[in-house]
């Protein structure tokens, strides 16, 4: 009886960590664009059309007419948005418009970071930078979890410890949009012949996941002859910042 609850309830697992992915994008356009919207649409009635919030054959726009509108506008300007991103001119415009936002005192320092955290899981061009998955000795020697090399470590630092230092994400499980970004000697890092689409498999489905190529097989049975050492993380880092 255990064996299928646990078996249906990571077979249920990714669907819930995607309707929470959707339900907060949903939530967000909802909240911060599609109310402002119907919220401006009753104002619009009201001074235009003269329409009021007594009156029963308009009641039904103020109730639950305008927030659908605002809602539904918002869906329609995302995909207009991602429409013109597609484009030459609206690349243009978008790039004069983060520039613009970068000169804001505050919003220009916060912007290029929360860009970066964006890109580097949805974008799908950033993940062909971000495919080199690695384990590091973390949260404790000994214990080995999996991340992603962002880049080189502070000069500072390397300059302190006499070590070549990397910056390496460690994504928490099941949901990695939060995580750590510690810093491990090159010589500590050890690089996993896994693609980011498979890290991240492991770390969602909290390790019971693993690439079939990874499983253990004859040649981890002691006595057996071991296997070839991983090759070195190359001199050209993918993934840096």
């Amino acid at each position: 009886m255990k064996r299928f609850f646990i078996r249906g309830f990571f077979a249920l697992l990714p669907l819930a960590l995607t309707g929470v992915v959707v339900a907060f994008v949903l939530g967000f356009l909802w909240s911060n664009v599609g109310i402002p919207i119907g919220n401006a649409a009753k104002w619009g009635m009201a001074r235009v059309a003269g329409w009021t919030p007594q009156e029963p054959e308009h009641a039904w726009f103020f109730e639950w007419g305008a927030p659908i509108f605002g809602f539904a506008c918002a869906l329609v300007l995302t995909l207009i948005l991602g429409f013109l991103l597609a484009t030459f001119v609206g690349r243009s415009i978008y790039g004069l418009f983060e520039r613009v936002l970068k000169k804001i005192p505050l919003v220009g320092t916060i912007y290029p970071y929360a860009r970066q955290f964006t890109e580097f899981f949805f974008s799908e061009e950033k993940k062909m930078d971000f495919k080199h998955a690695v384990a590091v000795p973390f949260p404790t020697h000994g214990m080995y979890s999996i991340g992603f090399v962002t880049g080189e470590g502070l000069r500072s630092l390397n300059d302190t410890l006499r070590k070549h230092m990397l910056c390496v994400y460690v994504p928490t499980s099941p949901t990695p949009f939060t995580g750590y970004v510690v810093y491990v000697p090159r010589e500590d890092v050890v690089p996993l012949p896994v693609s980011v689409e498979e890290a991240m498999r492991i770390i969602i489905t909290m390790g019971v996941v693993h690439p079939a190529h990874q499983l253990p097989g004859p040649a981890d049975i002691p006595g057996s002859p071991p296997r070839p050492p991983h090759p070195p993380i190359p001199e050209n880092l993918p993934g840096k910042l």
